[in-house]
């Protein structure tokens, strides 16, 4: 089997009363409500993508790649996927409403809840979390951030940065994938898709 991607998973905001779905996070106390179709975040073409009132550059020789299955959990209002079109190695950008908005009374209860299952992700993955759960920015929006490292096929080791940019109702949610032997593109593709990530 090659290696594995997970693009259905659920993040839970337990301050916020409201279940994400996610590309790379499960948390394995949750039972799964019943899976919905995700619809198309916007439109990638060109190395610019738009849609939902989203706008980040991404690089022009990737491609939109398929949404493997269904959400499971809450489900976003978008998602869309690109990459190579070779291997595992993707970004996957998602938006979610969430029930009420980020502040500083509920920002450590956000926090520890998404450390928690950024560590039982790799728990279950039978990885480790490279860089635990902290702040950071996803473009113009503040971001809680993190990375993790798991096994898979071949003795090759899938490396994962996640962030949680969030901007009054809205979330939005950048998984970058990779596998470690990956090249040197697929992260510059990432920062460039994190460093231009713009919502107005």
């Amino acid at each position: 089997m090659g290696v594995r991607v997970l693009l259905v998973a659920v993040v839970v905001l337990v301050g916020l009363g409201v279940a994400l779905a996610s590309g790379a996070l499960r948390a394995g106390k949750l039972k799964p409500r019943q899976a919905a179709t995700v619809p198309s975040l916007g439109t990638a073409a060109n190395g610019v993508f738009t849609g939902k009132g989203v706008l980040f550059d991404y690089p022009p020789t990737w491609h939109v790649l398929p949404v493997a299955g269904a959400a499971e959990g809450g489900t976003p209002q978008g998602r869309i996927v690109l990459g190579t079109g070779t291997g595992s190695d993707r970004v996957i950008v998602e938006a979610f409403r969430i029930a009420a908005p980020i502040n500083d009374a509920t920002k450590a209860g956000v926090m520890s809840q998404l450390g928690s299952n950024v560590d039982s992700f790799a728990s279950t993955q039978h990885g480790t979390v490279q860089s635990p759960i902290g702040t950071g920015t996803l473009g113009n929006l503040p971001a809680f951030t993190a990375r993790a490292q798991w096994p898979a096929a071949g003795g090759v080791k899938m490396e994962g940065r996640f962030y949680f940019g969030y901007r009054g109702y809205a979330m939005y949610y950048v998984s970058c994938q990779r596998a470690s032997t990956a090249p040197a593109a697929i992260d510059a593709g990432c920062d460039q898709i994190v460093k231009t990530f713009r919502v107005s």
